[in-house]
């Protein structure tokens, strides 16, 4: 099927005076009736569920435009033949086999300039498209700053100008994040921070010697923590700077996890971040975290995260007050749960949903000391490793674990910077959005916890968070849930036979070395 991804906006929009919430007010679904809606990063994990929202809860919507790049010899419409197969899409082509006839693909490439659109189709963008969801970006901590730049950065200037150009535009939307402001002390508000760096001259340098930028990236970072902070917070500049003429806006969501409700509960297609820091607990391959034990980590579910950014554009629309509106997309003051809670619950989760884990028994043992962190990782991770890897070398197979712990500790050492800090944020205009939307709305499209009914339960969502990943991710069967217990027992026998001898050794160590220094005490008096 086609599909479409992309972002748009117009300096020829059409504000409409403020409206109070009554009846002259459309619901979500009435004001997207008719319109082109243009989303880049639409084959990314937030992008794919942004696009089966708007085709199941606004049927109404004339088109989508989705900007999809070649990639590994897969051309756009390559790329999309397998798109609308996914399972999450599995809901809306029951109620609707015909949804996906609304989506385009249009070939392009958010790293490129002008965006790798061709003028033709950057001329039909300019004459059809009313509202821009801009989600495209690198969120590698790694990525070269030139790569970073590329996309983060250039890409939503690149579309900032073609949005300039729509005739219908109401909305554009940039979707970043709420650590890109991770330097600054205190209470993050609903603002742009300026940066320490000229986005313009980065990308002037950029198209002149990409080599020069690369090889100064640890001077241009500074008090940034990685290339993706401080690109999404260079493009948060680009956007409050050129985005006076349109009707532009900035949601930052904080850490996006699976699908807590809808339309797949537990759904996801990574191991990006937390994802991966729980797989690798389950699996048995990480045993040891760096992070402050009690601080808050603020997540949002996907489809959350997903109504969200379809809600705050509806504010923005019909509650501006003329200016660029920024939203923090956060829930940590709201359901607070911290790195210690999530290990706890982790425990429990794991005796009744294991994974297929042949390693070890799941624990974690978190640290904000450096030096203790260090001293764990190497009993625990690396001496265990070799071990392994040695016996792999005996038996014939090819070692992986020495290698696979390296990347642990590099992205330990990368999350670090967010894991360590108890992060506060301000989320006075996010929160406004549910109040401002209909009743109606707040059911198809729910923002606050409250939306939820009762309190949320946040140990079942980790034991339904735990089951989508076995399901989705690692494709296991629940019919398999049996012997995977089966080796979770076993494993938890062997751990404990192991502590247990551990112990014995240093104990009988101890107690050797003990005994021998006072049998050398008592030799020494003996001989005087």
């Amino acid at each position: 099927m086609p599909l479409l991804i992309v972002g748009s906006v117009s300096h020829k929009f059409n504000w409409r005076p403020f409206f109070p919430v009554t009846g002259m007010t459309p619901t979500v679904a009435t004001w997207l009736e008719g319109k082109d809606i243009l989303i880049t990063g639409a084959t990314g994990f937030m992008g794919k569920c942004l696009v089966e929202k708007l085709l199941r809860s606004c049927p109404g919507v004339n088109r989508l435009y989705l900007v999809v790049r070649t990639k590994r010899g897969s051309d756009p419409q390559d790329r999309m033949k397998d798109y609308s197969k996914n399972v999450l899409f599995g809901t809306l082509l029951e109620q609707n086999p015909n949804a996906f006839d609304k989506v385009i693909a249009v070939p392009g490439d958010m790293s490129a300039l002008g965006c790798g659109l061709s003028e033709e189709n950057q001329q039909i963008l300019k004459e059809n498209v009313s509202v821009v969801f801009h989600t495209a970006a690198s969120v590698r901590f790694d990525d070269s700053l030139t790569d970073a730049l590329k996309l983060n950065t250039r890409g939503t200037y690149e579309l900032i100008k073609i949005a300039k150009g729509m005739k219908k535009l109401e909305v554009f939307q940039y979707v970043s994040t709420t650590y890109c402001n991770a330097n600054v002390e205190g209470t993050i508000e609903e603002k742009v921070y300026p940066s320490h760096l000229d986005w313009r001259i980065l990308l002037k340098l950029l198209e002149k010697d990409e080599a020069v930028l690369d090889l100064l990236v640890n001077k241009l970072i500074s008090t940034q923590p990685n290339t993706y902070t401080l690109t999404k917070s260079l493009a948060e500049n680009v956007v409050l700077e050129w985005g006076n003429d349109i009707p532009a806006m900035i949601i930052r969501p904080s850490v996006v996890i699976p699908v807590m409700s809808e339309p797949l509960p537990g759904w996801s297609d990574n191991l990006n971040g937390v994802v991966g820091v729980t797989v690798g607990v389950s699996k048995g391959v990480l045993r040891t975290f760096k992070c402050a034990p009690h601080a808050v980590l603020d997540y949002v579910p996907v489809d959350v995260a997903i109504n969200g950014v379809i809600g705050a554009a509806w504010a923005k629309r019909f509650h501006h007050d003329g200016q660029l509106s920024i939203f923090n997309q956060t829930y940590g003051d709201r359901v607070p749960v911290t790195f210690e809670d999530i290990v706890n619950y982790g425990v429990e989760v794991n005796k009744t949903y294991p994974m297929e884990n042949y390693m070890w028994y799941p624990f974690m043992v978190l640290t904000n000391n450096t030096y203790y962190y260090h001293l764990l990782f190497v009993f625990l991770q690396l001496i265990p490793a070799l071990f392994l890897d040695l016996i792999l070398t005996l038996v014939g197979h090819k070692t992986m674990l020495l290698r696979l712990n390296i990347k642990i500790y590099n992205a330990a050492m990368a999350l670090s910077d967010f894991s360590e800090k108890a992060f506060k944020f301000d989320n006075t205009n996010y929160q406004s959005v549910a109040a401002k939307m209909h009743e109606s709305d707040r059911k198809i499209f729910p923002i606050s916890e409250k939306d939820y009914g009762d309190e949320i339960d946040v140990l079942e969502f980790m034991k339904m968070f735990q089951r989508g990943i076995k399901k989705y991710v690692f494709h296991e069967k629940e019919e398999d849930l049996p012997k995977y217990l089966r080796m979770y027992h076993r494993l938890y026998y062997i751990d404990r036979v192991t502590r247990v001898a551990l112990i014995g050794f240093l104990v009988w160590k101890l107690t050797m070395w003990v005994s021998s220094y006072f049998n050398s005490q008592y030799v020494g008096t003996q001989e005087l």
